[in-house]
């Protein structure tokens, strides 16, 4: 459930801070006043994209933050727990950060975390209906979604998931060496050429490294020589080496230690100077002597050379031309035993079929078994709301296997007695279609519980009593869902259990959206001015006092 919605700097949005609470919460205000604001600034804070122009003119920076008691909501806290996203609290809340310079972050529970992520969370948190959302029901897709909220379990729409993608990924490679087998001489004599030109060769690793190392030693021969000597003669070998002088200077610092005992790490540091200049003779000591590279020797290095650097040019390195050799022996070794990996290959699109066509089938079951209740809980929603002569039926045909199964399902509808069914799409106003979103809506509500609904103009094409209908269904939904809605309709606004009053006001140049809980006495004049207009009169205040103390009866509820 929804407890509180932060805002600062969005939009025309100085400042709002708003307590939600469990029941029906509507936001009052003339058209135009901002009400949809609040709601987009919510859906930022749910992870919805944000553009550069949600910042407020002049602000640095444009925070949202809801927070949300998840009591109630187990796969909430298990999502946070499987992402290290759960503290101490019962709360979670969800903050959208945007900067001056167009970036967003995301933060739940004070933790950065991805928009994929947030969105996940919101996925299980609150469900929009915008006014333009009516529109989906004209999709057959939709149609699918619906139907499945209300049949399926995550557990089986995730094996399904996995299923198709297992043979997805099967007639992929059944492509593949499909094509391969028709391609396969071709293929077979180029790699074999590949192949032979590198093991011709025989590179060994980092091959070419030492083989220039070498050949500019031997080019070099007499300076190494006469380099090496130097350093082996003045550090140890010499007559008057380091290491001879090293020593005069350790015997003169023993003898003067009975008059300054401190010397002892003077002598350390002598002793150790010793070592390292007998282990850095040693080390040179080899390159002093007279290799023999003789004129055949080096002109097999410059010819050794000559190869490996072509390899280089050609594949980039050594290590990539031993690669490319290794790739091409098992590409030739697969070409050799082409036919059994193909039979393989069918093979597992076979199993992989059957196991998705298993799933796919128990799957067409449970939409057949829910298909019936959801339909009738529709059904029964749309007579609540004025139409007794509607009849909604789902209709489950076979389809190809997808991703979602085999099925192909469409809503059908008629809002007339005696007329027969059609499809949803084609004989549905949008007054009809507003009623049956709502339908949806609450079976949905009823089959899982679901934390907040946000309806955003869901009074789109009806009005009088018919709304006063629409507006007792959702009063009644609200009992076991916190709902949060934007209307015009006084006859739904009357039935609210708490109200936000929104207003944009100009000063100094500037226009600002705010909102604030309101009391009753101060309702009852806002539902009063969705009944009359600009003006108050006293014909609209007693229209709104009868319909805000109109009681509203509970209605029994078919549940599955």
């Amino acid at each position: 459930m929804l407890r509180r919605l932060t805002i600062r700097s969005f939009a025309l949005i100085d400042a709002i801070d708003l307590e939600i609470d469990a029941g029906m919460t509507v936001l009052l205000g003339e058209t135009g006043a901002g009400k949809s604001i609040i709601i987009d600034a919510l859906a930022a804070a749910l992870g919805e994209r944000m553009s550069a122009d949600s910042l407020r003119i002049g602000a640095k920076k444009a925070i949202v933050e809801a927070t949300f008691d998840t009591s109630a909501l187990p796969a909430v806290r298990a999502l946070l727990v499987e992402n290290d996203l759960l503290w101490d609290s019962e709360d979670l809340v969800l903050r959208r950060e945007l900067s001056a310079s167009g970036t967003s972050r995301c933060f739940v529970n004070d933790t950065p975390a991805q928009v994929a992520t947030v969105r996940e969370l919101a996925s299980l948190l609150i469900d929009f209906h915008g006014q333009h959302d009516t529109h989906g029901l004209l999709n057959a897709t939709r149609h699918r979604d619906v139907l499945d909220a209300f049949a399926l379990t995550q557990e089986i729409t995730a094996e399904m998931t996995r299923a198709w993608d297992l043979l997805t990924a099967a007639k992929a490679r059944l492509a593949d060496v499909s094509a391969r087998a028709r391609t396969a001489d071709a293929d077979r004599a180029r790699l074999v050429f590949i192949h032979d030109e590198i093991a011709a060769i025989d590179p060994a690793l980092d091959e070419d490294v030492q083989i220039a190392a070498d050949l500019l030693r031997a080019e070099s021969s007499e300076q190494v020589i006469v380099l090496a000597s130097t350093v082996r003669d003045v550090l140890y070998a010499g007559d008057t080496s380091a290491y001879d002088l090293l020593q005069q200077a350790r015997e003169a610092l023993r003898n003067l230690l009975p008059f300054n005992t401190d010397l002892h790490s003077t002598l350390d540091d002598i002793e150790g100077a010793l070592v390292t200049c007998k282990e850095a003779a040693a080390t040179v000591a080899p390159m002093a002597e007279h290799e023999d590279f003789s004129p055949e020797r080096l002109e097999e290095l410059r010819q050794r050379q000559v190869l490996l650097q072509r390899l280089v040019r050609k594949y980039g390195s050594l290590d990539a031309a031993i690669q490319e050799q290794e790739r091409t022996s098992a590409e030739l070794d697969m070409l050799e035993n082409l036919d059994a990996v193909v039979l393989d290959a069918e093979a597992q699109v076979s199993t992989s079929r059957t196991l998705a066509d298993e799933v796919a089938k128990r799957i067409g079951k449970l939409r057949l078994k829910a298909a019936p209740a959801l339909s009738a809980s529709i059904t029964a929603a749309l007579a609540e709301m004025g139409m007794a002569s509607a009849s909604f039926h789902i209709q489950i045909d076979a389809d190809e296997l997808g991703p979602h199964g085999a099925d192909r399902i469409e809503f059908t509808f008629t809002s007339n007695a005696g007329e027969p069914l059609r499809p949803l799409s084609k004989v549905a106003s949008g007054g009809e279609l507003s009623r049956v979103m709502l339908g949806i809506k609450r079976a949905l509500a009823q089959h899982g519980r679901m934390g907040t609904m946000v309806f955003d103009e869901i009074d789109t094409g009806i009005s009088g009593r018919v709304a006063r209908t629409v507006g007792e269904v959702m009063t009644d939904l609200a009992r076991e869902q916190q709902i949060l809605c934007i209307t015009h309709l006084a006859q739904i606004a009357s039935l609210s259990d708490h109200f936000v009053k929104v207003t944009k006001s100009e000063a100094d140049g500037s226009t600002t959206v705010t909102a604030e809980s309101i009391e009753h006495e101060q309702a009852l004049v806002e539902i009063a001015r969705l009944l009359s207009g600009t003006e108050v009169t006293d014909v609209s205040i007693s229209g709104a006092k009868e319909l805000m103390r109109t009681p509203v009866q509970p209605r029994p509820r078919n549940r599955r």
